[in-house]
């Protein structure tokens, strides 16, 4: 929660001198960041998959991508002053950004995430990441050695510099400046033209009332896409194991415990199942059990959930896989 009204005490104090914008992605620039890696779309149709499938996962890559490159440095703004402004937040603060690197590290060399992701975007998440546990190891004053990891990888001279240029910039920052770290970001790791600003709208009546999502925070979901489509898979292999009733009890057991709501922000395994004795879920796992278990047993029951694209990312890597392909 602090997390997130921080973000939007940046945005309000930049649209109150006129700097505001929004960050988005356009046909226009989809199509630039297409044209970028079109090799590598080709070879991953020469993978087996179907084009309307290879549309659906390079849509999903750039778009996942964009929303990274936006949230990277400013997510390290807003961590750097919630570690001074709210020391009552420190143990929860350590351990919640440790939890998430880790499920960050593993999403992104998942090694059948790894075969249908670009190099140029690989490249380009890997830099961030570094990038992200490089601030982690100085935001917690060597406590950690999170960019241990990452510090025999190519791509981690690419983290140094954009780390370097962050903590340049970062006392100088001040209302809409974070937007300038974004496209110096973007100028570094060579996607500049694959995502748009757009200017401030200013105020706006509200002509209708707003909808009830099943996911509250649809933003921090999309952000967590890459991981989706890993626990999805893994759990498209569990299900294809296992008869049609033991799927419906699961799925149902998983939306009973999920009826009030699932933390899936945090990725501590903190969810049991009777169905599934010995194991525990995080909030996204359980998400996902939910998801794919309804889409066999009711694939017309709408569970409120924006997990769409990963899962048909997730369910064509699961066929390829089982055709040998």
């Amino acid at each position: 929660m602090a997390h997130k009204l921080t973000h939007l005490r940046l945005e309000s104090e930049a649209r109150m001198i006129d700097k505001n914008q929004f960050f988005t992605t356009t046909t226009a620039t989809e199509q630039t960041a297409k044209d970028r890696i079109q090799g590598d779309i080709r070879r991953i149709q020469r993978l087996g998959y179907r084009d309307d499938s290879v549309h659906n996962l390079v849509k999903s890559l750039i778009t996942g991508l964009a929303n990274f490159l936006y949230n990277c440095p400013l997510d390290m703004l807003i961590e750097a002053e919630l570690r001074v402004k709210m020391p009552v937040l420190h143990a929860a603060q350590f351990e919640s950004l440790l939890l998430m690197a880790e499920e960050a590290w593993e999403a992104t060399n998942h090694p059948d995430i790894r075969q249908v992701t670009t190099p140029l975007i690989f490249r380009a998440s890997l830099a961030m990441n570094g990038a992200f546990a490089l601030f982690l190891d100085h935001l917690f004053h060597g406590a950690t050695d999170v960019a241990n990891r990452f510090q025999k990888l190519e791509a981690f001279g690419l983290s140094q510099r954009l780390f370097h240029h962050w903590q340049s910039r970062q006392p100088q920052i001040g209302p809409g400046d974070e937007y300038a770290l974004v496209d110096k970001f973007a100028d570094m790791l060579g996607i500049r033209g694959w995502f748009a600003w757009q200017p401030n709208p200013g105020h706006h009546e509200v002509m209708t009332a707003p909808q009830e999502e099943g996911v509250t925070n649809v933003d921090l979901l999309k952000k967590k896409y890459p991981a989706a489509v890993w626990h999805l898979l893994a759990v498209l292999k569990r299900y294809d194991k296992l008869p049609v009733e033991k799927v419906r009890k699961i799925a149902f057991e998983a939306a009973s415990v999920g009826r009030h709501g699932l933390d899936y922000a945090s990725p501590e395994p903190k969810y049991t199942l009777k169905s599934l004795p010995d194991e525990q879920f995080t909030g996204l796992q359980m998400m996902c059990l939910m998801y794919a278990g309804f889409k066999r047993i009711a694939p017309e029951h709408d569970l409120g959930m924006d997990l769409n694209d990963p899962f048909l990312t997730a369910l064509e890597l699961f066929q390829t896989g089982e055709s040998g392909a």
